[in-house]
C-alpha cells in the first residue's frame, strides 16, 4: 500500500445489533480504530467524505461470516485513492476520481475513513452534478431501492406508496409517476410537509397521522381512481401499516406488496420462499408477498437521471464529523422518522 496512506483509521462499529429494539443497538455504538482495508484486483479504496444512514439497520442480525464488530452504513461518496489493478486496466475509475457507492452489506461498511468496493458497484459522481459530496451520499440506496421496488408497474396501473416522504419513498414517488405515466395514479402516504409529494408526481396524498387515513385510501380507490385497483404496494415503514396496507390490497382483490421493511417473521414461517433474480417472494394467505435486495447495475443511469433534473433527491438531516455522539444523534433522527430526505454524516 501506499506510503501516503495511513495502515489505520477511525470507524463507527456496531458490537451488538438488538433486533427488537433499534434504540438499545445506539449503545453499542463506538468509534473505533482499525486497519485500513486492502482492495483486490477488482476493487478500490475509496478515501470516504460522506456516508447516508440507514436506521433500521440496527436491527439486523449478524449473518454467517459477517466480522465483529460491524461497520454500518452503505451509501457513500468519496474519492478514490488506490486501485487494487493498474489504472490501465481498470476501465473507466482512475485514481482520485469523484465517486459513489452502494457498499455490500458483508460487515465492511461506510461509517469509517476509508472503505473498499468492487468497481461494479461505483459510479463517477457526473462533473454536472451540483450537489457535493453529502448530497451524492444521499443518492444510491434510496434510488436504488425506489427503482427495483416500482419494477413491476406498467404504464396505466395505479400504486400506493406508504412512507412516501422518506428518502427511499420520495425516490419511489418520481419513478412510480415515470412509469404509469398520466393514466396510472401514484397514491402517496407521508408526513409533515408531504405536499411537497405533489410536486414528484404523487396524484393523491395523504398523512399517515389522519384517523381515518385507511377509509379515505378505500374511498380513493374505489371512488376516484378508474377501475378501483391498486396494482402495486410498496410499504416503506413495515409494521401496522405493512399490515393495514395488506388487508387493503386483500379487499380491493387486486396487487402486488413490495416491503423494504424487514421481512416479519410470521410470513417467512408460513410462507414458502423461492428466490428470483430481484425477489424473493413468500406465499402467504392467498397473497403474493416479494422481498428484495438492491441491485447496483442501475447506480451510473440513476446519476445521470439526477444530473438532468429527472429525479430528485433530499437530505433530510447532516451530522458534522465522524464521532460517537454525532453518529447516534443522526441514527436518533432516522429512527423518529418525519424526515422528508436521508440522514447524512459529513466525515471530512
Amino acid at each position: 500500500m501506499s506510503t501516503q496512506l495511513p495502515t489505520t483509521m477511525s470507524a463507527i462499529t456496531i458490537r451488538t445489533p438488538e433486533i427488537s429494539d433499534p434504540t438499545r443497538t445506539l449503545s453499542s455504538l463506538s468509534l473505533t480504530s482499525l486497519p485500513v482495508p486492502r482492495p483486490s484486483q477488482t476493487q478500490a479504496l475509496i478515501r470516504i467524505h460522506a456516508a447516508s444512514i440507514t436506521p433500521w439497520e440496527l436491527t439486523w442480525p449478524f449473518p454467517d461470516g459477517v466480522p465483529r464488530p460491524r461497520i454500518p452504513a452503505h451509501d457513500v461518496a468519496g474519492t478514490i485513492v488506490l486501485l487494487g489493478m493498474p489504472s490501465s486496466r481498470a476501465g473507466r475509475f482512475g485514481m482520485g476520481d469523484k465517486v459513489v457507492a452502494l457498499l455490500p452489506f458483508n460487515g465492511q461498511g461506510g461509517m469509517a475513513e476509508y472503505a473498499v468496493c468492487d468497481l461494479r458497484y461505483l459510479a463517477k459522481i457526473p462533473r454536472d452534478f451540483t450537489g457535493g459530496f453529502v448530497e451524492a451520499a444521499s443518492i444510491p440506496r434510496a434510488a436504488l431501492t425506489g427503482s427495483q421496488a416500482c419494477h413491476y408497474l406498467t404504464e396505466g396501473q395505479n400504486v400506493l406508496i406508504a412512507g412516501a416522504s422518506g428518502a427511499v419513498g420520495r425516490m419511489a414517488v418520481q419513478l412510480a409517476k415515470m412509469r404509469v405515466h398520466h393514466r396510472g395514479k401514484v397514491v402517496a402516504i407521508g408526513g409533515a410537509g408531504s405536499e411537497e409529494l405533489r410536486e414528484l408526481g404523487a396524484d393523491f396524498v395523504f398523512n399517515y397521522r389522519d384517523a381515518d387515513l385507511w377509509d379515505k385510501l378505500w374511498d380513493t380507490f374505489r371512488y376516484y381512481i378508474a377501475g378501483g385497483e391498486c396494482s402495486l404496494l410498496i410499504d416503506c415503514v413495515g409494521g401496522k401499516t405493512l399490515a393495514r396496507g395488506t388487508e387493503l390490497l386483500r379487499n380491493l382483490s387486486t396487487g402486488r406488496i413490495v416491503t423494504v421493511a424487514f421481512p416479519p417473521p410470521a410470513w417467512a414461517e408460513k410462507g414458502k420462499g423461492a428466490r428470483s433474480e430481484f425477489w424473493e417472494e413468500v406465499e402467504h394467505e392467498g397473497m403474493r408477498k416479494k422481498f428484495f435486495t438492491v441491485k447496483e447495475e442501475r447506480l451510473h443511469s440513476i446519476m445521470e437521471m439526477v444530473v438532468m433534473g429527472e429525479l430528485k433527491y433530499s437530505v433530510g438531516f447532516v451530522v458534522d464529523g465522524l464521532t460517537e455522539e454525532g453518529v447516534r444523534a443522526g441514527y436518533e433522527r432516522g429512527l423518529k422518522g418525519g424526515l422528508s430526505g436521508s440522514v447524512v454524516v459529513k466525515i471530512v
